[in-house]
């Protein structure tokens, strides 16, 4: 469990709301935070509205201890966030709820799914409850998106809750899976997975409380729907890689709590093979390999 986001990468252009996910940044300043980068457009784009060097003067007012810094891009804002995710250890995107739109140019989800790092996209406000950190529990268990999950919980002294939704197989050309045949048997395979997973965490972590929650559902639907009492949403590797698409679009879009999504790139096993095919000539860019981009403010 050691999750220090010391410098965070902050996007910021004309389509509101931005204000939450500073603040957002704001609350956990007291975990480590010592550089924002504010990602916004270039002033020929940006119009008579200086986004990003307001968001800016607003960061350094809130955060007087932490060194903030604006970066601007010419090109498509998604792409740019994507690029400079790798400068930071944390990207934190704002995001409208029940519309799309947001400072990714209208697309969190997909920036999420391509960043370098952990991405926590925050909806518009007000958000319902503060309540506990959701862990949305797969198989195998994505470790990082543990560690994210353990020490949001540990640090905001929340309860830690494990979610495994599932719903029953589609058919396929050849008919119903054989788990689907069974019903009672598809639905006992989920609840063992639970509670191993709840096992294991409680032994590593005995003072944290823990709550083991099983859902049937469209793992998007049931998701979103428990983020009304959350106050982060954790999803790893692999429901990233399941709810790619129009889901993870879904969920991001009707979120009620932030969202931190671990995509595959911010693991050590994925950053590694990056290294390698690039090291082997493939045309694949690897972290800390960004190309320079306009900078003004310190």
């Amino acid at each position: 469990m050691d999750e220090r986001w010391t410098t965070v990468t902050l996007a910021a252009d004309a389509a509101m709301p931005h204000d939450e996910a500073l603040r957002w940044i704001v609350a956990r300043a007291g975990a480590g935070v010592e550089r924002l980068r504010i990602i916004g457009a270039d002033h020929a784009l940006e119009g008579r509205t200086p986004v990003a060097d307001q968001l800016a003067e607003a960061a350094r007012t809130a955060l007087p201890g932490v060194a903030v810094e604006v970066h601007r891009h010419a090109g498509p804002f998604a792409a740019a966030l994507v690029e400079e995710s790798d400068g930071g250890d944390l990207l934190v995107i704002g995001s409208f709820r029940h519309r799309r739109g947001s400072t990714a140019g209208g697309d969190p989800a997909r920036v999420a799914e391509r960043a370098a790092v952990p991405t926590v996209v925050v909806p518009e406000g007000p958000h319902p409850i503060d309540g506990d950190v959701v862990l949305a529990v797969e198989d195998p268990i994505d470790e990082r998106a543990v560690s994210i999950a353990v020490d949001e919980a540990v640090r905001r002294n929340r309860r830690l809750t494990l979610l495994r939704a599932w719903e029953m197989p589609v058919l396929t050309r050849t008919g119903l899976t054989d788990f689907a045949e069974d019903p009672l048997r598809w639905r006992t395979s989920n609840a063992e997975l639970l509670q191993r997973v709840t096992s294991v965490l409680a032994a590593r972590y005995p003072s944290l409380r823990i709550r083991p929650l099983l859902v049937e559902g469209h793992p998007g639907h049931a998701i979103a729907s428990h983020t009304r009492r959350a106050s982060l949403v954790v999803l790893g590797r692999g429901h990233v890689r399941a709810l790619s698409g129009s889901l993870l679009h879904d969920v991001v879009r009707e979120t009620a709590a932030p969202v931190c999504v671990v995509p595959p790139a911010a693991h050590a096993d994925s950053r590694a093979a990056t290294a390698t095919e690039t090291a082997g000539g493939i045309s694949r860019r690897g972290r800390g390999s960004r190309r320079p981009s306009a900078r003004s403010g310190t």
